[in-house]
């Protein structure tokens, strides 16, 4: 009976080297998708909040630090420290050489007692599944935080900030942010290859589009030291062992001259009406989980980032005075008790720059019906001092209170954002010489 007619054909024994290698992938895949909070909270459409920290106790259910510690020892040199999120530190390293020994040690095991199986056929078709929606998840994950746009910012503190003084995964953020049409492509682009990934007839496509993605992705995490090298390479392989059945067609497809016939459909059930019943559940889930984490995005971004209403005193404010218990101290770069700049980078976060541009980074309290700022520094959160402030103009601003033992008071003027070219370039169809500067 033909496929049409519900059944399939007979599938071809495998080479055991094949079998091997795909027990093993199997298992070390699984572990991986399974104990990684990133593809955890996609899979439960992404968001803030309640979500965040359902994701965190996950990773904590899967931490078994008694084992990640000796690993660590024994092969890092070093005992783990307290968690980092940021995706490449000693405990996620740790993990992943708990994850390949576990993998090494099942798969013998697994040998053993399926050895008499010739094939992976039916269970591949439910594998490929899982691995088609863990990393459409984080397709959408991914673009949706470039689209909305919320991952990539420029606040006004990065535009007085000295290139060199900026690390590379700064440079990185600040290039990125400083477009958002390029930011919501890129994130298109991967929207586009998650949805590619749930269709099942188009599920190829999604995983060469993934591929491209995530291998862009990785070089830029590697060359600009952002530290999701781990999961950005552990995404690309994702898409690259979902191209693996198709590489020879699309060898052939490239770079021969000859026709490639249709793939034939990778169906889960033998009957037709249940293989559509599926096909439309995968597309229905998959859309679920983009709506979904759009949403999430979206209301953050309008609510906590970019997308938020800008304070009043938003913006880029030059120190013009500078008066500490009645003395006024020149603008002189060795002054390292003067500020030169004060940013006011949101409703919440405010930089103060001193004399050798350096910036120190604070949360902000901003009262405009008290008139007052109480900040905190980030890196220092015992330094805490609430200045009165005094609006003489639209551009003007005085500052007074008491900070690092002395009575301050600070003359400001606002700077126009416009005059920095990043901001007020824009695009021009004709240009009579380069803008290079």
């Amino acid at each position: 009976m033909s496929p049409a007619g519900g059944a399939r054909p007979a599938p071809s024994s495998w080479p055991g080297a094949a079998r091997t290698a795909y027990r093993f992938g199997v298992v070390y895949a699984g572990l991986y998708c399974l104990t990684s909070p990133q593809v955890y909270l996609a899979l439960r459409g992404g968001g803030m909040g309640r979500l965040q920290e359902a994701a965190d106790s996950w990773a904590k259910l899967w931490e078994i630090r008694p084992v990640r510690n000796w690993m660590s020892a024994q092969v890092l040199g070093r005992e783990l420290g307290d968690r980092f999120d940021g995706g490449d530190d000693p405990h996620t390293w740790a993990g992943q050489l708990c994850w390949l020994a576990g993998a090494a040690a099942v798969t013998p095991v697994w040998s053993v007692l399926d050895r008499h199986r010739t094939d992976y056929a039916t269970l591949d078709r439910w594998v490929r599944l899982a691995v088609r929606f863990c990393l459409a998840g984080q397709m959408f994950s991914y673009g949706a935080a470039k689209a909305v746009p919320l991952q990539f910012q420029l606040p006004p503190s990065k535009l007085v900030e000295p290139l060199g003084d900026l690390s590379p995964m700064g440079l990185l953020w600040a290039q990125t942010g400083s477009s958002k049409p390029y930011q919501i492509l890129l994130g298109c682009a991967e929207i586009v290859g998650g949805i590619l990934l749930v269709v099942p007839r188009t599920a190829t496509l999604g995983a060469v589009v993934s591929a491209a993605e995530m291998a862009q992705v990785l070089l830029l995490n590697m060359t600009f030291d952002v530290p999701v090298k781990n999961h950005s390479f552990h995404l690309l392989l994702l898409s690259l062992l979902l191209l693996g059945p198709q590489s020879p067609r699309l060898a052939e497809a490239l770079l021969s001259a000859r026709p490639v016939s249709a793939a034939a459909p990778t169906e889960l059930f033998r009957s037709r009406r249940a293989n559509r019943i599926a096909t439309a559940l995968q597309v229905g889930a998959g859309f679920w989980l983009l709506g979904a984490q759009l949403r999430n995005d979206w209301s953050f971004w309008r609510n906590h980032a970019g997308g938020r209403e800008k304070p009043e005193l938003y913006g880029i404010w030059d120190v013009t005075g500078f008066i500490a218990d009645g003395e006024q101290h020149a603008p002189v770069t060795t002054d390292d008790r003067r500020w030169r700049r004060v940013v006011v980078d949101s409703a919440d976060g405010v930089a103060i720059q001193q004399m050798d541009d350096s910036l120190v980074p604070c949360r902000a309290t901003i009262d405009m019906n008290a008139r007052s700022i109480a900040l905190t520094r980030m890196m220092d959160p015992k330094w805490q001092v609430t200045f009165a402030f005094e609006r003489l103009a639209e551009d003007r601003l005085i500052l007074e209170g008491d900070a690092d033992g002395c009575r301050l008071r600070l003359h400001l003027r606002r700077r126009d954002l416009s005059t920095f070219p990043l901001v007020s370039r824009g695009f021009h169809w004709v240009q009579d010489n380069s803008y290079l500067r």
